[in-house]
Formats: structure tokens, sequence, C-alpha cells
């Protein structure tokens, strides 16, 4: 009887030692616990712009909208050679006029005049946007200048002649999952881009912003301009990362990143006069503020 009880006190403990085992091996884990969330399966609203967005990988440095620059007419060949620049732009040969002697430099934003669209895109030191929707306008805050544009919602078209901006004239509505901007009403002080491209005041832009997942946007622009190029100018896509806070600022706030004229001499004194983002060997070192951003441009 005594050897019948001890068979079933074994029987029981190995019993329970093959659950104990089962309850804690990775079969029974794979089958209970749920993998973290990426950001292509976080949950996401594709209609939600709203958040702080850093560029990506396109555009990297100071660039153009796309190497792809159209052919210009002879106003806008005009107007571009009077561009005296500092930037380059190496992946497109030609897209940028010759460096121009320091003493030369005519970029507006040299005597901090407002960047403008979609410039402001393109500047390896403006690389921070913020989205705010809502019920008539989604408002769109970028960190340099502390500046921001209306993209209003409500239904309303274009004006036929709006009063000509830095930052242009803008509607949106939304396509499917795509939010669809279109903006006129610029003014013709401002550079497209870096390198000088130009533009008039009949200047108008076609934007395409798509949330393709919780922690990734896309954006592509589309410039017409008839007075200054022969054919639309199409950007490269462009990228943009979600990011819960400034990566510039110690706070969630974004910085006051602005162009104050009377510091404008030791502001801009040591950039680099061949392009801030293809240095050259013994160059020596950026200004503290154009080292953060390549570093960011180029993760």
């Amino acid at each position: 009887m005594r050897e019948n009880l001890n068979l079933q006190n074994c029987l029981l403990r190995s019993v329970a030692v093959v659950l104990t085992l089962l309850t804690f091996s990775p079969v029974t884990f794979a089958q209970t616990s749920q993998p973290p969330a990426t950001p292509k399966t976080q949950v996401f609203d594709p209609h939600d712009l709203t958040g702080i967005w850093v560029r990506g990988k396109v555009p990297r440095g100071n660039s153009p909208l796309s190497g792809n620059r159209p052919p210009m007419t002879p106003w806008g060949l005009a107007k571009f050679n009077t561009v005296r620049g500092s930037f380059t732009y190496s992946r497109a040969p030609g897209i940028a006029p010759p460096v121009a002697p320091e003493k030369e430099w005519n970029d507006p934003m040299l005597q901090c005049e407002p960047v403008g669209y979609p410039r402001i895109m393109l500047q390896i030191f403006a690389p921070l946007m913020r989205f705010i929707q809502t019920s008539n306008e989604v408002v769109e805050f970028f960190e340099w200048g502390h500046t921001f544009r209306d993209i209003w919602t409500d239904g309303r078209k274009p004006l036929d002649s709006p009063e000509p901006t830095y930052y242009g004239y803008s509607v949106g509505r939304w396509d499917g999952d795509t939010f669809v901007v279109d903006s006129n009403g610029f003014t013709d002080r401002t550079w497209t881009d870096p390198l000088g491209s130009p533009h008039s005041d009949q200047m108008t832009l076609h934007e395409a912003f798509r949330r393709i997942d919780h922690d990734h946007l896309e954006l592509v622009i589309t410039l017409n301009d008839p007075k200054t190029y022969t054919k639309p100018w199409v950007s490269d896509k462009m990228d943009f990362n979600w990011a819960p806070k400034s990566p510039r600022s110690e706070n969630e706030e974004f910085r006051e990143d602005f162009c104050i004229y009377s510091d404008q001499a030791s502001f801009f004194k040591d950039v680099d006069p061949v392009g801030a983002g293809e240095r050259e060997e013994g160059a020596g070192e950026l200004p503290q503020f154009y080292r953060i951003d390549i570093a960011a441009s180029q993760r």
C-alpha cells in the first residue's frame, strides 16, 4: 500500500514539473504575449498630421526641389544670372551658380529676410515643422524663423489675386489618405531653394502629404511657374519622421530660431563659402547651428 502511495506521489510530482515547464516554455509565451508595436503596426489616423516632424534622408543638406530643374525661360534665366550665392550641389552639377566671393553674396536670407516657401523645407538648418489641425484649417509651424502658414480646409478656393506674401495663400483638402495643398500668391523676393533657383509672383505649388504609418510622412511638391520655367518642376519625394518633441530643444517647444539683423555679422561669420553641406578638407568648423543640423540631416 505504501509503495502505491509513493508511486502516486512520484507521478503527481512529475505531472507538476511538466505543467510548470509548459507554463514557462517559449511556445506558451509565444501564444500568450504580444510583440511590441512598431511604426508600421502602431495604430494611427492617416488623416491626422498633428505633431512634430523632423526631416529625414530626403532632402539632404541644402538642396533644390530635385536635381531635374526644368529649363528656364529668358526671364527666369536673367533673374538666375543675378544670383551670387555660397552653396554648391554636387549631386546635380550645373544646377547651382558659381560660388561668389563673400562680399558679393546677395542671398536674401543673409539679410534676415523671411526664407519663404518652399525654401524653408530645403534648408539644412530648417528641418523641423509642427502640424496643428483645427476644424477649418491646418497650421504648419516652422522652427526656423518661428513662423507658420495657414492651410485653409473649410472648402474655400484659392484666391484669384491674393496679396503677395512669403508663404503664399494655401487651401487644403483630403483626397483619400493624401492631404492636397494648393498655394499661390507668393512674392518673388525669395529664392526657391538655397542655390538661388528663382521664381516669379506667378508661382503656384501643388503639394501632396501622405502619412504612411505612425512615424513617417511623405511629401511631393510640384511647382508651376510659366514665367520662370518651361514646364512644371516636380520635387523628389521628401520624407519626415514623427518626433515626440523637438530634438533641438530641452523642452517640448520649438526653439526661437530668429535671424537678428544686428547679430548678422557674427551669425554668418564662419559660413563656408563653398557650401555648408559639402565641406572641403581644412575648411574649418561651421557655426554650432550648422553642425547640429548637418548631423541630423545625415542620420
